[in-house]
């Protein structure tokens, strides 16, 4: 074989490969988080939040400022203009009371930093959920096209079988139309698993960024009982960042207050003040220092307005946190109905699986033997065996759905 055959041969062999190779949902998950642009922008929001606090905590070192003029001014009174200026110097300012300004502004960006650091892992926890609801519905979907394939199947092989019948006159040919409206509906069903499954490998392949065809889908383990309690419920990072949110807002009221409180500061400036730059640079070097102090007076009531609404705004934030809590419970708790509710369905819909098989058989064989059974009859037992099936797929898929809405709501990824 030519070497370029070769080539071609072994590429094709690769794809073949890569393409029938497992992905689990895992696998899905920690591929979508790599690329998910809501974790992105969450891990922004945290690096923005952290440069606040270094913000925050630089306004406690002194200010240096350098400081240079020139100026020259002709024909002007030189008692007004003193001929031009020709400065150049160093200033330092440094707060020495300020209020509590600075440790509440400090105080409140590390609050944000806490809520930011919840919000990232929250957002993760959503783009998990995104993946692990879309690949359990591609699962399902999966499991549902090949029950109604496997029914179109053995109608057509029913529809053969009942022709022959009805050459022969031990059939009404009446049941053949009937047989042929069974075969489509289930055919058409099986389009629609099919066409679902397609939709869902598609959303896969665009939270993960890697095609997902679906015989690469795996099934996962089963899934555990829930167990669900108060300190997940605390550690929870929707409850997290309400707790950071109210600690931000309470910090916030102290900045507020802090303006109607007395400033101290020290200035002091260093170098050359004059109007040549010659004799300015030889004979004016310089410096002086000024301790200053202000205290509000009178501002037509601004700062106990704005202090006001801050307080307004920090019992706001300290009441949503029970709120938050109330309705994670809640939520938890429906979660956890749902994925009971789920489980007991499955259990049940496999027990009817075996009986509802053999009403099949027992229908078909009475049909056949002329045991005046009807052909509705005999597809009434098949749609129900193809109804046991399908409703096992949808409790598992319900059941998987409520578990990981669970680790949604409790901000985990990992299961």
């Amino acid at each position: 074989m030519p070497r370029p055959a070769l080539l071609a041969a072994a590429a094709v062999l690769v794809a073949t490969t890569a393409v029938a190779a497992p992905l689990s949902v895992e696998d899905c998950v920690r591929l979508a988080l790599e690329r998910a642009p809501s974790t992105q922008a969450a891990a922004a929001d945290l690096r923005a939040a952290r440069a606040r606090v270094n913000a925050a905590r630089a306004a406690y070192w002194p200010r240096f400022t350098g400081q240079a003029q020139y100026g020259h001014a002709e024909g002007y009174d030189e008692a007004i203009t003193n001929g031009g200026v020709t400065a150049l110097g160093i200033a330092v300012e440094a707060p020495l009371l300020d209020g509590g300004l600075r440790a509440a502004e400090l105080a409140a960006a590390r609050a944000r930093v806490t809520s930011a650091r919840a919000l990232t892992r929250q957002r993760a926890a959503d783009v998990a959920f995104a993946v692990r609801s879309t690949y359990f519905a591609a699962l399902a979907e999966q499991a549902n096209a090949g029950i109604y394939r496997d029914a179109a199947a053995a109608l057509v092989n029913y529809q053969a079988l009942l022709q022959r019948q009805v050459d022969l006159g031990l059939a009404p040919s009446s049941d053949a139309p009937r047989s042929v409206l069974a075969v489509e509906t289930a055919r058409s069903a099986e389009r629609a698993a099919d066409s679902t499954l397609e939709a869902a490998a598609e959303a896969l392949s665009e939270l993960t960024g890697v095609p997902v065809d679906a015989p690469a889908l795996t099934e996962p383990v089963s899934v555990a009982p829930l167990v669900i309690g108060d300190r997940a419920i605390d550690e929870s990072p929707v409850l997290a960042d309400a707790r950071a949110t109210a600690d931000a807002a309470r910090h916030d009221a102290d900045v507020a207050r802090s303006e109607g409180r007395g400033h101290l500061a020290l200035n002091a400036d260093g170098g050359f003040l004059g109007v040549n730059p010659g004799p300015t640079f030889r004979d004016d070097g310089g410096g002086q220092f000024l301790f200053g102090f202000s205290i509000p007076l009178f501002d037509g009531g601004a700062i106990s307005a704005r202090t006001a609404a801050a307080v307004a705004t920090s019992d706001s934030a300290a009441a949503n946190i029970g709120q938050v809590r109330q309705d994670l419970v809640i939520s938890l708790a429906h979660a956890r109905a749902e994925s009971q509710r789920a489980h007991a369905d499955a259990l049940a819909w496999r027990r009817t699986e075996p009986a509802a098989d053999d009403a099949l058989l027992l229908m078909r064989a009475r049909y056949f033997g002329g045991g005046g059974v009807t052909l509705v009859d005999v597809l009434d037992a098949l749609d129900q065996t193809v109804a046991a099936r399908i409703a096992v797929v949808r409790a598992l898929l319900d059941e998987r759905v409520a578990a990981a809405t669970v680790d949604q709501l409790l901000g985990r990824v990992e299961p």
